[in-house]
């Protein structure tokens, strides 16, 4: 009887020890926001990607450089394209309310992104057409931002290329379930190639980033918050004049 008494206090007592523990891991796996989930993927393609997960962070925009020592940001990357002539934004820009060159709508480009409280929605613009006074108000009486781009793929459906340059590739994307990403690729490949591989990685929507000699972002490593420089040319990194942020609440 003795030791049936001290073999159920030791259950008990391992049990006493052992539901703490069970609490605090399972804690510490909780997605509680402000966290930047990287993974690596390999289409069949061949070629590789690396995913950022937005999750819960602030997508934003900035016309003054980001610093890697701000603590809130944790991903930075170059998002429309830089007007060789003026070396500013090209095209539509709206930043939190305020709006830029908006008797200089670039034609050419057929998307957009519209940032509102931190959320993006990717959509067409019927090459900048669709810009006009109305929505234009709309997105700065919400103090969001937007800009131009390249449209990808929109609901599923790929863009079709004549340039078959080789570049390293990034998009910001909308994956099943309206999550929101970064994707880019380590080689450089043709704007086709991209297009295929993101839609087999389960892309519904994607807006190009600008890239080729324009291309360095960073991100912060999410095991050790160390900065970690992102794109592979970086040759004309003085002259970016916008960028696109993921950021803490």
């Amino acid at each position: 009887m003795k030791q049936k008494r001290i073999a159920f206090l030791s259950v008990i007592l391992l049990i006493a020890f052992t539901i703490p523990f069970i609490t605090s891991a399972f804690k510490s796996n909780v997605i509680v926001g402000n966290d930047l989930k990287v993974e690596q993927k390999k289409a069949r393609s061949g070629y590789n990607y690396t995913i950022f997960y937005k999750n819960d962070l602030l997508l934003d925009v900035s016309l003054k450089r980001p610093d890697k020592n701000d603590k809130n940001i944790l991903m930075c990357i170059p998002g429309a394209y830089t007007n060789l002539q003026s070396y500013d934004v090209d095209g539509l820009y709206i930043d939190n309310g305020t709006v830029y060159h908006k008797n200089n709508v670039n034609y050419s480009l057929g998307g957009a992104i519209k940032i509102v409280n931190g959320d993006c929605e990717l959509f067409p613009t019927n090459k900048g057409k669709l810009l006009n006074d109305s929505l234009i108000n709309t997105v700065v009486a919400k103090k969001g931002s937007l800009f131009q781009q390249i449209l990808m793929i929109e609901k599923g459906v790929g863009a079709t290329y004549k340039d078959v340059k080789l570049f390293q590739r990034r998009a910001i994307v909308k994956l099943k379930g309206n999550k929101t990403a970064i994707i880019e690729s380590y080689e450089h490949i043709t704007l086709t190639a991209f297009t295929n591989d993101l839609l087999e990685l389960g892309v519904t929507d994607a807006l190009y980033t600008d890239m080729s000699a324009w291309d360095e972002g960073w991100y912060k490593d999410p095991a050790d918050n160390s900065v970690i420089t992102i794109g592979r040319m970086k040759t004309q990194t003085d002259k970016q004049c916008n960028w696109v942020v993921l950021k803490v609440k």
